[in-house]
């Protein structure tokens, strides 16, 4: 059964005539140039529509800007379905610029000079068109030339009740000059239209004619396609044109159209759908029905013939030859069904465009997928023929994502609303067993997914193959695990078809977690990899101005679990995290010689607003921070007791942040707003460890809070920031007496004996509160650092690995451990902890990348820090400080000019922020800029108060330009506001031995026992 007509190419209807009467002549900017780097654009686009007669006048002129445009655009092709369309080429021509300026035509191409030829662009695709192509190649092309080709298409037996209609889309990836778009011949006053524009997107000018209407878009933006943007999302403005009157018209015409098709050979298809039934319930009769159409109707789209792309094979033709496009498996379905007595009917849907359909005029234009809906029992079901691999009874069958669609059936008089997506879950739990004798280790892989998750997975099992597969999925996990062994025929599938459920279980050996060959690490590591097997990929420095489509609903769960004798035990935690569009959550468990982390991902929302996009990358790669698994596996001591680790979630808080203020303008509490104002501001500055600020306001109100426990906490941590030690003294004595026994106090204690420079005395009681029971994560972190500036390295060590045992990926403790490791000459582990853990993470971020930095600068190695600190200024563009940290490691590598252009460049980007003012300080004075390096120091020292750094860097400067008076007395004060700072003491030692002064000595002793070795190896003169 068919109303198609095949045409051959030879009986191909073509001609080379002048254009018909209605056609108007448009003008062309012949002064109007592409643009710099763009090799061609369009002086001219003119399209128009006779609507009476459908045909479809086009006319392009396109200059040739680039040898490259000549080499790619000089061969002409217009493209049509001879079954459907009558082609008419006006005219082809050449124009150039003659040596006094003028634009002359060349004598146009000659009907001889053209071929018709045919061939199939999407065979790969499945999809035969029997399109032909009439093809021009051109002659004696050169750079600047224009070419001026029009032609128009003409209905070849238009399909009876076909009414006119368009879609324009008003975007283009290329230079345009000019859009013009013209309706004429229009009968009656059927013909409507409606153009949807973005706000603020430039409008095409609209003018009435007296057969019609034109629109003419001057200049229009280049269009930059973004991926994943919502179907209902049009970036760009669209105008819609239609005759039709109402979707209940537009239904009919398609009921009318294919009712010959859904009775094709009712014998064979009744015969058929008796063979699905055998046996079965009525629900079990339509899911087999639907699978067989499905899973032994092959996809294959062969749209040759007058009615291609809207007329269906008929269901007996489906049937017999076992292939179809979407338009014919529905048809067969919908048969089969009908034939089991359950009303079921064809449903057009735009699988692009989706809901966003419903914006639209009624039209046969907007569609271009089919699916079936029918009823069971008064339950409405809805189900696509061309999936491959579905799962699912009725109850769990995952509807088709299209939001909206037309049914086909006469009595439809409006779209129909398809249900939503149903949640879709996805797991994956990997067991790995260790083994430090390389013998028995091993992986143990199971895969459980649900709803259209599993269906995603059924049908790549289906079209790759089992093997290849299970395979790939050991290849993706020997990427992190080089030594693994694979065994892909070690895959069991377990297939819940009903239930639309599926699980895969693998097993692999593993006879080292490090590199083959070599003796197991002493750390195992590997990161949440699992959750992107649902979650999007993303770019994160990509700019949108679209927003992002999610997939949603969805929830993902990775767990790892390691096994093993060489496992050491860790405390239970848990770590949240939400963000634009998505919920985190890590949760850690151990037992004895096990440990594992579960992480969990679940959308929240089906899309993320362009204005969102930066928060969401943000966001997500903050909780993706915690997406690595750490573990600490030492080879058996003997002698030695092995190290008891204790979790640490996070380094939190100003203190464990470094000595980096942020000072802003000060406040007064009038200014404030009042006493409870200035206290609520004060908590604030704290927070973003504005000190300066947060001391001047908390100060003034103090004896207003002499009660409140939080108050004084926060003022003595501002005290302590500022220098103002008495008073945090004081602030610390009175939440002593508010609360008794609070660790808190005893924190901050240790912190103002480290600021006094008092650090035996800090260490003392650091650890003395890390021995305590459920102590905080925070002081883990303080003895970590105050054990290294002391020299017990040891313990150093000992407090970093118990930050890490708990958060695998916290920069500050990576970086710090890595250091420790080198500096005690174990180099190669020292790279491939903080290297490997880094590679093992699912996203890198800012701030991993910039402690890799930090990694390389330490240890003597600047040229390899330059690209981990431009990544993390990349990575977060709006943090000042990445950017300075890119500065310094160009200026540790000597490339000073270069530092010096990326300086001026943050300083333009970041004005008034102190970070940006040190860069351009510290890259000028390097490169002997002094005129741009005293301001630059100057303006450093004003917004950064707090930062000892700031006023020791101005020092030194003051002492490389011969003002070592001036230096003396800006570091002395220094010394006294910032006692245990190692720089401030060496420069200040430096200006003293300069002037001759006797105190000298002792400010160098001072410098060499303060003094960090990342201070020392990162030294600036």
């Amino acid at each position: 059964m068919s109303i198609r007509v095949h045409v051959p190419i030879e009986q191909a209807e073509w001609s080379v005539q002048p254009p018909a009467e209605w056609v108007r002549k448009r003008s062309v900017d012949w002064a109007w140039r592409p643009g710099e780097g763009q090799g061609f654009g369009f002086l001219l686009i003119d399209e128009q529509h006779h609507v009476a007669s459908q045909a479809l006048y086009v006319r392009t002129v396109k200059m040739l800007a680039s040898l490259s445009a000549v080499q790619t655009q000089s061969q002409v092709v217009v493209e049509f379905d001879p079954a459907a369309q009558r082609l008419q080429l006006h005219e082809l021509a050449i124009w150039r610029m003659s040596a006094e300026g003028a634009w002359q035509k060349r004598e146009p191409v000659a009907k001889e000079a053209f071929l018709l030829r045919q061939r199939e662009q999407q065979f790969e695709q499945q999809m035969l068109k029997g399109y032909v192509s009439l093809v021009a190649l051109l002659e004696d092309v050169r750079v600047g030339d224009v070419i001026d080709l029009s032609w128009t298409l003409l209905p070849r037996e238009p399909l009876p009740g076909l009414l006119f209609t368009a879609l324009h889309f008003l975007a283009w990836s290329v230079p345009v000059a000019t859009y013009c778009l013209a309706l004429t011949g229009a009968s009656g006053g059927d013909l409507r239209w409606r153009l949807h524009t973005p706000d603020g997107a430039a409008v095409p000018v609209e003018t009435s004619e007296a057969d019609g209407v034109s629109w003419r878009y001057d200049r229009p933006p280049m269009f930059q396609a973004e991926g994943n943007v919502p179907g209902g999302h049009w970036p760009f403005p669209v105008l819609e044109v239609t005759c039709w009157q109402t979707w209940g018209q537009v239904a009919r015409f398609f009921a009318e159209l294919w009712a010959d098709a859904a009775t094709d050979a009712a014998e064979s298809v009744a015969a058929e759908a008796q063979r699905l039934a055998d046996g079965k319930t009525r629900a079990a009769a339509i899911v087999a029905a639907l699978r067989f159409v499905q899973n032994d109707i092959r996809y294959l789209s062969v749209d040759f013939g007058h009615g291609a792309g809207m007329l269906p094979n008929g269901a007996g033709t489906v049937l017999r030859r076992r292939f179809g496009d979407c338009k014919d498996k529905s048809i067969l379905l919908a048969a089969l069904l009908r034939e089991l007595g359950i009303a079921a009917w064809p449903v057009l849907v735009a699988s692009g465009w989706r809901d966003g359909i419903q914006r639209l005029m009624p039209s046969t234009a907007c569609f271009n997928h089919v699916i079936v809906g029918f009823e069971l029992d008064g339950q409405r079901y809805f189900a696509d023929p061309t999936v491959v691999g579905q799962g699912g009874d009725l109850e769990r069958l995952a509807a088709p994502p299209f939001g909206a669609g037309l049914q086909i059936d006469p009595a439809t008089d409006a779209l129909l609303e398809l249900p939503p997506p149903a949640l879709a879950e996805l797991t994956l739990t990997e067991t790995f067993t260790l083994d430090r004798k390389c013998r028995d280790g091993a992986v143990d892989q199971v895969l459980e997914a649900c709803g259209w998750l599993a269906d995603d997975i059924r049908a790549t099992i289906l079209n790759q193959g089992q093997r290849q597969f299970a395979k790939q999925r050991a290849d993706a996990l020997q990427q992190n695990f080089p030594a693994l062994l694979p065994n892909p025929e070690s895959m069991q599938i377990g297939d819940d078809s009903d239930g639309n459920r599926i699980e895969l279980r693998s097993r692999h050996s593993l006879p080292t977690w490090g590199q083959t060959g070599r003796k197991p690490p002493d750390f195992f590591s590997y990161g949440a990899h699992g959750l992107f097997l649902a979650v999007e990929t993303i770019d994160p420095h990509q700019q949108r101005a679209q927003p992002f489509q999610l997939r949603h609903p969805l929830r993902v769960c990775h767990s790892v679990v390691v096994r093993g004798k060489a496992v050491k035990k860790l405390k239970a935690g848990a770590f949240t995290h939400e963000g634009p569009g998505f919920r985190y959550r890590v949760d850690v468990r151990s037992r004895r010689r096990e440990v594992r982390f579960d992480y969990r991902w679940e959308s929240t929302a089906a899309e993320i607003a362009a204005e969102q996009w930066p928060e969401y990358c943000q966001q997500r790669a903050a909780a993706l921070e915690r997406a690595g698994a750490l573990v600490h596996t030492p080879p058996f001591k003997p002698v030695a007791a092995a190290l008891r680790l204790f979790p640490v979630l996070a380094v939190v808080g100003g203190l464990a942040a470094g000595w980096l203020g942020n000072a802003g303008n000060n406040r007064t509490v009038r200014e404030a707003g009042g006493i409870e104002a200035a206290g609520s501001k004060a908590f604030e500055y704290v927070k973003r460890s504005e000190f300066s600020q947060a001391y001047s306001l908390a100060a003034a109100v103090q004896p207003n809070y002499r009660n409140n426990f939080d108050f004084q906490i926060m003022f003595s941590e501002a005290a302590i920031r500022t220098g103002h030690f008495a008073e945090a003294e004081q602030a610390l004595a009175q939440a002593r007496s508010l609360r008794t026994g609070e660790i808190l106090p005893e924190q901050l204690q240790a912190a103002l004996f480290e600021a006094r420079g008092q650090l035996p005395q800090a260490l003392e009681l650091l650890k003395r509160l890390a021995g305590q029971a459920g102590a905080p994560e925070r002081v883990y972190a303080d003895l970590a650092r105050v054990s290294e500036r002391t020299g017990e390295f040891g313990n150093a060590r000992a407090a970093w690995e118990t930050v890490l045992s708990r958060h695998p990926a916290e920069p500050e403790a990576l970086y710090s451990l890595a250091r420790l490791l080198w500096l005690a000459g174990e180099r190669e582990r020292g790279d491939s902890l903080i290297t490997g853990v880094i590679a093992s993470q699912p996203v890198s971020s800012a701030a991993l990348e910039g402690a890799l930095a930090r990694y390389f600068a330490v240890t003597g190695r600047p040229e390899r820090a330059i690209e981990p600190a431009r990544r993390a200024s990349e990575r977060e563009p709006g943090d000042p400080y990445l950017a300075y940290k890119h500065v310094r490691a160009l200026i540790e590598s000597g490339r000073h000019a270069e530092a010096l252009a990326v300086a001026i460049g943050v300083s333009e980007k970041f004005p008034q922020q102190p970070m940006a003012a040190a860069a351009l300080a510290t890259a000028a004075a390097m490169a002997n800029d002094n005129l741009r390096a005293e301001p630059a120091f100057k303006e450093w020292v004003e917004l950064a108060p707090d930062n000892p750094d700031a006023v020791s860097s101005y020092g030194f400067f003051l002492h490389r330009t011969g003002r070592d008076r001036e230096a003396q007395s800006l570091l002395e004060a220094a010394t006294h506001k910032f006692p245990a700072h190692g720089n401030l003491w060496l420069n200040y030692s430096v200006v003293l031995e300069a002037l001759g002064d006797t105190n000298a000595a002792e400010a160098r002793q001072q410098a060499a026992r303060l003094m960090t070795d990342e201070q020392r190896a990162t030294l600036v003169r």
